[in-house]
């Protein structure tokens, strides 16, 4: 990594962030970690986050690796410098020998890395959301300019991480809202099916109670109203007209 003046600064961070604006959430996230790589001269960028419940462990969200991006990975936090970075709540920068440093981090061997920067990703409310590594083959040079531009371009990813989950929070409540509110308009549109009103002035006979239909014929009520609604009768008789109808049977069998 060749050093960076003071001059370059506002130029370097002006390319990197130099990003189609359509793009949000992962695909941001990929487009910025290859401006960083390529533009800070980093072998390799990752952004990821740690995982819930007791966070001893990463899982990458984006990595560029060389010349593309990388398939995701998970690794534990003890004895790592990603360790030191979300613990402690700061940039952590090892301009060199970092294998020699951490030792048990057989990751940074294998990838034959020289040198790390990590920044925490905070939310709005100054909550750990997740991590920003750039790793390299060679030394750092300029290391106090790198780190305040690293904790920068963190303070950008939590920006986008947190307006992503939003956007995401908002489709899930949307696509939920919309759910229910399909379900009620099947229930509505079932409930609908099912009944048929009856309505208007119908004539009805004020003494036999038959109702007159539409072609002038008198039918009974059950009859007419079975007919018009989905309505259904059950018979039997009330305690008055039981009286009048069956009255004289009662007394008949009193007298046996």
């Amino acid at each position: 990594m060749k050093a960076i003046t003071p001059q370059e600064t506002v130029k370097i961070l002006q390319d990197i962030l130099d990003i189609d604006q359509r793009k949000i959430g992962i695909e941001y996230l990929r487009a910025l970690a290859k401006n960083i790589a390529q533009i800070l001269e980093f072998k390799y960028v990752f952004i990821g986050h740690a995982l819930e419940p007791d966070k001893q462990k990463v899982e990458t969200d984006v990595v560029w690796a060389g010349t593309d991006y990388f398939d995701n990975f998970e690794y534990e936090l003890k004895n790592t410098p990603c360790e030191n970075v979300l613990s402690g709540k700061r940039v952590c920068i090892y301009p060199d020998s970092i294998v020699e440093q951490f030792p048990e981090d057989t990751l940074l061997a294998e990838m034959g890395v020289e040198s790390y920067i990590g920044a925490p990703v905070l939310t709005v409310d100054g909550k750990l959301s997740g991590i920003l590594v750039l790793l390299d083959d060679g030394p750092i040079e300029d290391a106090e300019l790198l780190t305040a531009i690293v904790d920068f371009l963190a303070s950008r990813v939590g920006t986008e991480i947190e307006r992503y989950y939003m956007a995401e929070n908002l489709k899930r409540l949307v696509v939920e809202r919309t759910t229910e509110l399909e379900q009620s308009n099947r229930d509505l549109k079932l409930a609908l099916s099912e009944i048929k009103v009856l309505q208007g002035i119908i004539p009805i006979c004020s003494h036999c109670k038959k109702v007159r239909d539409d072609r002038g014929f008198w039918q009974q009520v059950e009859s007419y109203i079975a007919k018009h609604s989905k309505a259904s009768f059950s018979h039997g008789v009330c305690p008055q007209c039981f009286d009048e109808v069956y009255s004289d049977l009662l007394k008949n069998l009193e007298n046996k």
